[in-house]
């Protein structure tokens, strides 16, 4: 255990690794130890944060030139037939069909999802992090810092539920008030003295056990670096996932040429989507379906993987009659991009941009 200053060593890269290790593990370790405080925490100040700085009424939007966003709103699930996916009926099958596949997998499966996902994320985070610091030997193994987060799932789907609804609605006010977003979401930043403070503490901890000696400099660094990849990496696969909007567009329009023959439309289509989800350092529809072979038992003969659901997803574009198919591909590449955020602001939390003095 982690409990008292020791000499730390990052007098070389290897060093700053083991060094940058430790830190990781000191911070698991204090979440370990009261998890349910900082999930608590970090739900009701979110909910409170949106409520400090959003308009609750059209009038005092207005007036305050801020987004609109109601404690009503909030009270909505993002899932739902009010959420964000109230005109597309099968992106709302889709999402309660994830969101109960997620409630009844064990934990040991779901911590093994999260240990797959984690190897894609450092390999981004790597890959940028080493144009950024001279001699960086690469990140360690990430902790599982949501290993305890089973036990609070219910907590956990209630805070992605009122992430998602919150980009949503800066997302929408933005494409209409672009400066009104500004201010919101400059506010969501440090809503409030005291946002996140337990989880302040935990940064004041290790900062003072391990970012000491020839560490105080290179860990407050390799922890800044590591986040501002992380939503770099973030920022790409969003803009890659919002691309495959276009894919499809060109795909029923007729701008990209298909062979003959709605099987090979198909497979183009798959193709085509499958392009779009690779990035310098992965390929992430192999990410997510080796984690779902590697940890999840399926019944036999069901395939849970990526390739069969987007198989499923083109057929239905193609055999679309009613001109609705592209309205609500947006809505549902639109719901990804906010589900991504409010995951990455999950693990953001952990950066301490909010425990900075202003």
């Amino acid at each position: 255990m982690i409990g008292r200053v020791v000499a730390q060593d990052c007098s070389s890269p290897a060093r700053t690794r083991e060094t940058f290790a430790n830190y990781l593990s000191c911070m698991k370790q204090t979440l370990d130890e009261n998890y349910g405080l900082y999930e608590n925490e970090f739900r009701e100040h979110s909910r409170r944060a949106a409520l400090t700085c959003f308009a609750p009424t059209i009038e005092e939007g207005n007036r305050k030139d801020r987004c609109v966003l109601s404690a009503n709103d909030l009270n909505q699930v993002a899932w739902d037939r009010h959420g964000p996916l109230r005109d597309c009926t099968l992106c709302r099958t889709f999402a309660s069909g994830a969101l109960k596949a997620f409630k009844s997998t064990p934990p040991e499966e779901q911590k093994c999802i999260r240990t797959e996902m984690s190897k894609a994320i450092v390999r981004e985070a790597d890959y940028c992090i080493k144009k950024q610091i001279p001699g960086f030997v690469g990140l360690p193994e990430l902790p599982d810092i949501e290993e305890k987060s089973y036990t609070y799932r219910d907590s956990v789907i209630t805070s992605l539920s009122n992430h998602i609804i919150i980009l949503s609605r800066l997302s929408f006010c933005k494409e209409r008030k672009p400066t009104r977003a500004a201010n919101t979401n400059s506010c969501l930043r440090k809503p409030f003295p005291g946002y996140l403070s337990e989880h302040c503490k935990v940064f004041s901890k290790c900062d003072s056990l391990i970012a000491v000696g020839s560490c105080a400099r290179t860990i407050p660094q390799s922890r800044k670096a590591m986040c501002q990849c992380i939503n770099g990496a973030r920022d790409e696969l969003k803009s890659k996932i919002s691309s495959i909007y276009n894919v499809f567009n060109d795909l029923l329009t007729g701008r990209e040429a298909t062979a003959i023959g709605s099987s090979n439309k198909v497979d183009i289509c798959v193709s085509n989507v499958k392009k779009q989800m690779v990035t310098k350092a992965n390929d992430w529809v192999s990410v997510i379906d080796s984690a779902i072979n590697t940890c999840v038992r399926k019944p036999q003969g069901q395939n849970l993987g990526l390739d069969a659901m987007l198989n499923v997803g083109c057929r239905k574009v193609f055999a679309d009659t009613t001109g609705t198919a592209t309205s609500q591909m947006k809505i549902a590449f639109d719901f990804i991009n906010n589900l991504i955020d409010a995951l990455v602001e999950r693990s953001g939390r952990f950066c301490g941009e909010q425990c900075i003095k202003s």
